[in-house]
């Protein structure tokens, strides 16, 4: 049996023949199982799949019904059902997307056989039949297999032509490209080869003119300007030079990440031959039945799993060109909670280069695309300190010439029992732990005293990390003899909670506690006090602010801290710590410091968060409503932003700080915890992390209630509603902004009102409950004119048109823009225009004003292009297209319109089924694919 996804859906039987297939609902629900082949589904993604978010009551009743008229089709045990949900058996050559990927996995390692490489490239295109899931591009389950597949089959296009190029063919693939390129006017690789191609046959002149069409295509539709490669080729062709040479197939597209994000190796790794020699033999060897090698490293902490992992990882770091991924999934942490899969595929998916914005909301669509993404590139993917088996199968690659290694402390035996290859790390033996106190102390040292050298080794229990506690403080000690350092663990021996039921020997705290006693007391007061830290790391000035000192003496602390061991430098000016010792910290702060201390050291670091992220905010949105906040502690060291760019990669790598920071302060510290919050939101909202938003507000609103500040909380409650609103739960949005606008009223805030009430009337726009929407709407503008706040009232009048053109009064709607753009030109806010040209777009456009209206498109995207607002941007590509099909130009409809569906998808709006519905509407005229 074969079933086929690139095309419409297919199976056909062992002779050939096609099977019949219940139609509707059971199609959709085999095209979801075949997406996710051999890996169970669950129920509910299902559900979600076939009925959207209203699903009938008996939901769970008819996909079992459905499934069972599958199986007669198919088969009966092709569709088996596990715990975890349906799972659809099939081998890798009887799904053509599998065949196809497995193709060009070959045709990506085969860079020294051409030959090969253009055969595999010709059998993966020859199995394509029209586009990925034809039909079944609205079903949210789908969509990202359909765009990951298609982008597959564009890359696999690419390295044909490379070849085809390479062995002197220009003449035969002059036709195609020039097809390719018209299809895919932004799509530079295919331009660049047509040049190539063009020059190969004498053609200098028409390759000239492929520069200039895509020059103007690219600064017309994006205000940029051709790449590098491109501008490089032109200059060679302008000077009748031989063109540059093209890349060597093999590594990634051009353009895309290539993530090299392995942390650093442990200086003076020794010992583990038979383990490393263990994970060689998992190396891919190009042979695309071969199943992705998978090896899973457990044992206690300390044992030194990640430190192996990242040592081996970059011995063989040049056998993956595609990228090194890494993701430390904290499955055993003392303070925070194992990261969940979809946000451990969320950071992913952000290290191959999709945008935040862009990481699909569904968990399952996420974990489609990073399988897509992968699927035929060399990449090895570490993924650290699992908690279980269950947190680890989404993340593992499926492509042939990928290879993940997990380490854990769980056995992780469900990975093992499915193929994975299980090494259990055991104590370092007496040769191994010699090898490692040497190759840090020397030669020298360690045979002087062979005795204490011992008592050492028994004394640390062979634990790696133990052992290199103990080589760090006895590198720095006054004394040569090894001798102290035996008797001082000897005098010491005490146990670690967390390593409950192991040997006393092999217990850390000992050898933790012994460190941290000749720190000086700065230092071990900064050591303690980190535990207040959420986490996972730490900046130079955060640690600053919790100690209450100057920067330059916490660096000082800081490094000091690093030469005992007790801290690792994870990047530049961040600090984190094994999650042991992290502990250790935690246990000591609680017996050293006063609850008060720790309590004040707690309230710095939010002061430090808020004073960091509060102007931090203002760089990305000056015209948002002001936030007050309290002024910071004495010795509180603000992070410097000092431009947009430093704003938004401030936030990145703080994130995940300020997100638990949030929650940290919600229970004592409301008033940090509501600062915060406001804070974050532009940030959040801007990149698309909506139910991140969501949880900081809650948190916010629950604070601010408690601290009475009720100007704050009708802010906060108008910021929850219109995030409801993105996610379209309209009755909560709803309640929300009602609730804002009484507190506003209650509390003779002009403004705030006004706010209030027109975000009412965009969610009841939304809904499609356009009278209602018209009245708030209006009464926002009134209420910005009757408070001089100009950009409120023009933003309303915004508003008030875009409503005009739903309820066909186009010549009003005009007028009405007119008098926004006069409003905003007068405020001196360019950079709020878009909105306003977009409408005056759609209004010329019902009154068959056609080039009118893409003029006015084409000036909303232009004031788009530099402020990250890809839903706006989807929203305007959508309108320009429905003028270009009317207009009836179809191929540049076709592109606008992809280009949106592509946006919407990565964001999860519901607004990608209608776009998919308007390509199916030009799908009769849509050129044939290569």
């Amino acid at each position: 049996m074969r079933i086929g996804l690139l095309g419409p859906l297919e199976v056909i039987d062992d002779d050939g023949n096609p099977v019949e297939l219940p139609g509707g609902k059971p199609r959709t629900l085999l095209a979801v199982l075949a997406c996710h082949a051999g890996r169970p589904v669950p129920a509910e993604i299902l559900v979600e799949s076939l009925w959207g978010t209203t699903p009938p009551a008996r939901a769970d009743a008819n996909v079992r019904v459905y499934v069972h008229h599958l199986r007669k089709a198919l088969g009966g045990d092709r569709i088996g059902r596990r715990p975890e949900g349906y799972v659809l058996r099939l081998e890798p050559d009887e799904l053509d997307a599998a065949r196809f990927r497995s193709l060009l996995a070959v045709a990506r390692t085969a860079t020294a056989e051409p030959d090969r490489a253009r055969q595999a490239l010709e059998a993966a295109l020859a199995l394509w039949r029209g586009p990925a899931l034809t039909g079944l591009e609205s079903v949210p389950a789908l969509a990202a297999d359909a765009t990951g597949l298609e982008e597959l089959r564009l890359q696999a296009l690419e390295q044909r032509f490379e070849l085809e190029l390479a062995r002197g063919r220009h003449e035969g693939v002059i036709a195609e490209l020039r097809a390719l390129t018209g299809q895919y006017p932004l799509r530079e690789t295919f331009r660049g080869q047509l040049m190539r191609a063009l020059v190969g046959v004498g053609r200098g002149a028409e390759a000239a003119e492929v520069f200039e069409s895509v020059r103007q295509v690219l600064a017309d539709e994006l205000g940029l300007d051709p790449g590098p490669q491109l501008r490089d080729l032109h200059l060679a062709v302008l000077r009748n030079d031989p063109p540059p040479a093209a890349p060597v197939p093999g590594p990634p597209a051009p353009g895309a990440v290539v993530p090299r994000q392995l942390p650093a190796r442990v200086a003076g790794f020794t010992g583990r031959t038979e383990w490393l020699a263990r994970l060689d033999e998992l190396l891919p060897t190009g042979d695309p039945d071969r199943d992705v090698p998978v090896a899973t490293i457990s044992g206690p902490g300390g044992i030194g799993k990640t430190t192996l992992a990242v040592h081996w990882a970059h011995a063989v770091a040049e056998r993956f060109p595609d990228g090194q991924l890494y993701v430390n999934l904290h499955g055993f942490d003392p303070v925070r909670a194992p990261v969940e899969p979809a946000a451990a595929l969320s950071l992913l998916l952000t290290a191959l280069g999709v945008r935040p914005r862009d990481v699909p909301s569904d968990p399952a669509e996420r974990e489609s695309l990073y399988r897509s993404l992968v699927a035929a590139r060399r990449v090895l993917v570490v993924l650290d300190n699992a908690c279980d088996a269950a947190q680890v199968r989404p993340l593992l690659p499926g492509g042939a010439g990928c290879l993940a290694v997990v380490t854990s402390r769980d056995p992780l035996a469900g990975l093992a029992a499915a193929g994975a290859r299980p090494l259990m790390l055991g104590l370092f033996d007496t040769i191994e732990a010699a090898g490692l106190l040497e190759r840090r102390l020397g030669r020298r040292r360690v045979a002087a005293d062979p005795a204490a050298v011992a008592d050492v080794i028994a004394r640390c229990g062979g634990l790696p990390l133990a052992l290199s506690v103990v080589a760090a403080r006895a590198a720095v000690t006054s004394t040569p003899s090894l001798a102290a350092v035996a008797g001082e663990l000897g005098r010491a021996r005490r146990t670690l909670d967390g390593f409950a039921g192991v040997d006393a020997a092999t217990d850390p705290r000992t050898v933790f506690s012994w460190s941290y006693r000749v720190l000086d007391d700065e230092t071990a007061r900064l050591f303690r006090l980190l535990s207040v830290h959420p986490g996972p790391e730490v900046t130079l000035n955060a640690a600053a602010s919790l100690a209450g000192v100057e920067p330059g003496e916490a660096g000082t602390a800081l490094r000091r801290l690093c030469a005992a061991s007790l801290l690792t430098e994870a990047g530049p000016g961040r600090y984190g710590a094994h999650d042991l010792i992290r502990a250790y910290a935690v246990e000591l702060a609680e017996a050293t410091d006063a609850p008060a201390d720790r309590d004040a050291a707690l309230a710095r670091l939010l002061d430090h968060l808020v004073h960091t992220a509060y102007p931090a905010t203002l760089l990305l949105d000056a015209n948002q409503t002001p936030t007050p906040i309290d002024p910071p502690a004495p010795a509180v060291t603000p992070d410097p932003v000092e431009d947009r760019a430093q704003a938004l990669a401030w936030f990145d790598a703080e994130r995940a700080v300020l997100l638990a920071a949030v929650e940290r302060a919600g229970a004592d510290h409301p008033s940090h915890a509501w600062q915060l919050a406001c804070s974050c939101v532009v940030y959040l909202e801007r990149t698309g992390r909506w139910p991140e938003k969501l949880a900081v507000l809650a948190t916010g609103l629950d604070a601010v209630r408690r601290t009475g500040d009720r100007a704050v909380e009708a802010r906060i409650l108008r910021s929850q509603g219109r995030t409801l609103g993105r996610l379209h739960r309209h009755d909560e949005a709803t309640a929300h902004l009602r609730d804002a606008v009484e507190l506003y009223r209650d509390l003779g805030d002009a403004n705030g009102l006004a706010h209030a009430t027109g975000t009412l009337g965009e969610l009841l726009e939304g809904a499609g409950r356009y009278e209602e929407a018209m009245a708030h709407t209006s009464r926002a503008c009134a209420l910005y004119r009757a408070a001089g706040n100009v950009v409120g009232e023009a933003r309303s009048l915004g508003g008030v048109a875009s409503l005009q053109t739903m309820t066909g009064r186009y010549t009003e709607a005009i007028s009405t823009c007119g008098r926004a753009l006069e409003l905003f030109t007068e405020a001196g806010e360019p950079g709020e225009l878009a909105g306003v040209y977009d409408t005056l777009g759609v209004a010329h456009h019902h009154l068959g004003e056609h080039a009118r209206a893409i003029e006015c498109f084409g000036h909303a995207l232009d004031r788009l292009a530099d402020t990250g607002e890809r839903f706006y941007v989807a929203l305007v590509l959508t309108h320009r297209a429905d003028t270009r099909r009317a207009a009836g130009d179809g191929d540049g409809a076709r592109q606008d319109y992809r280009e949106a569906l592509s946006i919407f998808t990565g964001l999860g709006a519901r607004e990608a089924e209608s776009v998919r519905n308007q390509l199916a509407a030009l799908a009769e005229v849509a050129p044939r694919l290569p």
